[in-house]
């Protein structure tokens, strides 16, 4: 081969030493192992043969030998033991064996050095091999020679930064400094010295690189880089050298060693933002563009060892990316450069390398989050648009559906909802555009389409009217500002959106609608495998989703977290059949984990689901679970479940969900943050209810109506706690942002007669107000409340 190749068969052997000769190599390990190969004309392979080796071949006549030393000549090798013995084998024609012969021995075998007295043998220092020679250095001084001995051979991989740096940051004079500064430049524009840096000396880890385990101390390069950093005539030599390498380093290297340069220079980017106040993401952006250019193949190394790193470690690496983003994209002008896209780049790697580790080692999403400007996320809306409508842009989106892991949900819900209001504005623009262009051709009278998008249906009948309507409707009009009347009541109010969604999504999830299949315990439904492609109610069943979701309403829809991956393109996974059937995916995981073959010997590629026997695997009706294919018949079964048996309607639902709302922006969202937007989240603590309630129009917090209110309340049962509610504030679950802003006004119903024990208390949803008449006793008030909630009887004065 013309080009480094990794030796892999000698990946786990501690490698300490190597030599070449002509034609051939030895290596010595750490366990005195010395391994040979290529070629074997003159035995210098030690192997008793004269052949060739394509592959390192241990040398059996060394195993046992501590041999401390080799050496190669051009078609010979020697060996240097522990016992200062020096064998040697191979070409021998000029004598460089040193047994006196001319042979070619393919074996080991001692030379003998001459005795300079009868009492006193010479000690071996070290050995040398040229072309056809041989040398020795030897003493006669044993202490000497093992203290030389021991201090070589301990500190054979003892050459990196960590017996540098101290030296560096210590006080010297200008001739010492100049010396010095060649040394720093010379060491940091090395990527080989860097990769053999650090290195984890205890239990031999390093020894055990691979592309499993980078076999780094980053504890001991970071106390060093310390050093080097806040010594400030120290770090500038350093970072011109880095500088310096980066644009040099080899894209596909050979050896996974080469990648631990990437480790140490993550844990330096940490030390700078740490103990530096001024700092420039010029380096970073270099080390970030240095990354992205790596192969696939040593991304998925750097990945690997990614995965390896505690949680602490691995939030500090990220924490790196995401400090350098921060300072980027929270100025007023942000540079849409390669280096910034390179550092998203980077950071989602490591979110991929994230989001694969167990959940208990898992960082959590808000750690990758970053401080954007909302002038930048603006203009990234902006360009978004231009570009959808097939406008000429001179940029591309920089963060928005490319990197929306540094996006917090409100940055998305933001972007989300801005997209959303100027789609509206763009109608209501659109409509007076048609209104003063036929007033100034004097067209005549001339009524163009309303800029909004508008329902009636009655109460009786809201989801069959809902659907007729949504049917007849031009699909643009979807996009429109959203209005509906009730009962032939066209008064224009937004608190009639809410109470309409509320009722047709309750209608539409019932099981009168016959629409949808539930688990067992009647809590969560999911499409029926028996319903038709040609039921257009799923179509507008994603519609009114779209709508919900478009003008930011909570509705009721007790789907699992599937729905809302396979809306975003993610695969369904067992868990997600856990969620939906307890009992079911609990029974497919003690499969998977506990069964053998004979307790599968009764199972079969056969499973019921929504009252059917289905046979997973049609061309071998007969096919029986194995523990070699158990894997098999549970992905078999998810799939079913979630994909198969519901290609065609989830098609349709999908279709009409998107063709309200744009896909790549609700592709910003995780399958969690769209679901809990699109549903909300349950509310529970009452408590903060309390805390947030404001009281006007006389009442305050110690008036005594309030306080016997607040003791009715505490004596409600959790479900008519929600059915408040959703009376007060127009939902029944809260919206995500808006958890820690549940607020509620409390104030005094006026009434003409003042026989307020007569009244029904009264709200108006659309400000959370909840209007109180002054009750006599407790008894009365806790019966006016409970009936209202029960019968639906509080008066929503809208």
């Amino acid at each position: 081969t013309h080009t480094p190749t990794c030796v892999h068969s000698l990946n786990l052997k501690k490698t300490r030493d190597i030599c070449c000769g002509n034609d051939h190599t030895a290596i010595l390990t750490k366990q005195w192992a010395v391994f040979t190969f290529g070629s074997g004309q003159y035995g210098q392979l030690g192997h008793n043969s004269f052949r060739n080796e394509l592959h390192p071949r241990l040398v059996a006549e060394l195993w046992g030998a501590k041999v401390m030393k080799i050496a190669c000549g051009r078609n010979h090798t020697l060996v240097l033991t522990e016992g200062y013995k020096v064998y040697s084998f191979g070409c021998g024609a000029q004598g460089q064996l040193g047994n006196r012969e001319e042979s070619n021995p393919s074996v080991p075998l001692p030379v003998l050095l001459p005795r300079v007295s009868d009492s006193v043998d010479p000690k071996i220092g070290t050995i040398f091999a040229g072309e056809n020679c041989s040398f020795a250095t030897c003493s006669f001084d044993e202490d000497v020679n093992r203290n030389l001995d021991a201090n070589k051979f301990s500190n054979a991989t003892q050459h990196g930064l960590e017996v540098m740096v101290d030296n560096w940051t210590s006080k010297c004079d200008d001739k010492l400094w100049k010396k010095i500064k060649q040394e720093i430049r010379r060491t940091f524009s090395s990527a080989a010295c860097l990769n053999k840096s650090f290195l984890e000396q205890s239990r031999d880890k390093h020894f055990q690189t691979s592309s499993k385990c980078h076999g780094l101390n980053l504890k001991l390069a970071r106390q060093h880089f310390k050093k080097l950093v806040k010594t400030e005539f120290v770090w500038d030599q350093v970072e011109a050298a880095v500088l310096h390498l980066l644009p040099l380093l080899d894209k596909n290297p050979v050896g996974v060693e080469s990648l631990r340069i990437f480790l140490l220079l993550n844990e330096l980017l940490h030390i700078i933002q740490k103990y530096r106040k001024q700092q420039s993401s010029k380096l970073a952006e270099m080390v970030a563009a240095a990354v992205t250019s790596l192969s696939r193949k040593s991304l998925e190394v750097l990945g690997e060892w990614w995965s390896s790193l505690s949680p602490s470690s691995m939030g500090r690496f990220v924490s790196v990316w995401k400090q350098a983003l921060s300072v980027i994209l929270s100025k007023e002008n942000v540079p849409r450069s390669y280096g910034v896209r390179n550092l998203l780049q980077v950071l989602q790697y490591m979110y991929n390398v994230n989001s694969r580790v167990s959940e208990s080692q898992r960082l959590p999403e808000s750690d990758f989050y970053v401080l954007i400007n909302q002038n930048f996320l603006c203009e990234e809306l902006e360009i978004w648009r231009l570009k959808s409508k097939r406008r000429y842009v001179c940029s591309e989106p920089l963060v928005l559906c490319s990197f929306p892991i540094v996006m917090d949900l409100q940055a998305k819900k933001l972007v989300f909802d801005m997209n959303t209001f100027i789609t509206m504005e763009e109608f209501t623009l659109g409509v007076l555009e048609q209104i003063i262009m036929g007033a100034f051709l004097d067209l005549g009278l001339h009524y163009p389409n309303a800029p909004v998008f508008q329902l009636s249906v009655n109460r009786a009948s809201v989801l069959k009217d809902t659907f007729k309507q949504l049917a007849a409707a031009d699909q643009r009009d979807y996009k429109r500002e959203l209005q509906v009347f009730f009962d032939n009541n066209y008064e224009i109010d937004p608190v009639y959106v809410k109470d309409f969604f509320h009722e047709v999504f309750h209608e539409l999830m019932s099981a009168e609608s016959e629409m949808f299949m539930f688990n067992d315990s009647k809590t969560l439904a999911w499409f029926s495998s028996k319903a038709s492609q040609e039921d257009q109610r799923f179509y507008l069943f994603g519609v009114l989703c779209g709508l919900a979701l478009y003008n930011q309403v909570i509705i009721y829809l007790p789907f699992p977290l599937v729905l809302f991956k396979k809306l975003l393109g993610w695969s369904p996974i067992l868990d997600d059949l856990k969620e939906f059937s307890p009992s079911v995916g609990k029974s497919l995981q003690c499969i998977l984990d506990e069964y053998t073959d004979e307790d599968l010997e009764d199972i079969y590629f056969s499973i019921p689901w929504d009252a059917t026997e289905v046979v997973l695997d049609p061309e071998n009706p007969e096919k029986q679970v194995t523990s070699e294919n158990k894997k098999e018949f549970v992905d078999a079964f998810v799939n079913h479940a979630f994909n198969a048996s519901v290609k065609s309607v989830f098609e349709e639902f999908k279709q009409g969900f998107f063709q309200v709302c744009d896909r790549d922006l609700v592709r910003l969202f995780t399958p969690k943050e769209l679901q809990e937007i699109l549903v909300g989240k349950d509310f529970h603590d009452w408590e903060k209810l309390k805390q947030n309630t404001v009281y006007k129009g006389g009442y305050s917090v110690d008036h005594p109506i309030v306080q016997t209110f607040w003791e009715v309340f505490d004596e409600l049962t959790e479900n008519q706690k929600k059915t408040f509610l959703w009376f007060v504030t127009g939902f029944e679950r809260v919206p995500i942002l808006g958890l820690d802003k549940i607020t509620m006004k409390i104030e005094v119903k006026h009434v003409q007669d003042l026989s307020h024990d007569q009244y029904y208390p009264a709200t108006h949803t659309c400000t959370s107000t909840l209007e109180l008449p002054l009750y006599s006793t407790k008894e009365i008030m806790q019966t006016k409340l409970t009936e209202a909630l029960s019968n639906k009887r509080i008066s929503q004065c809208l």
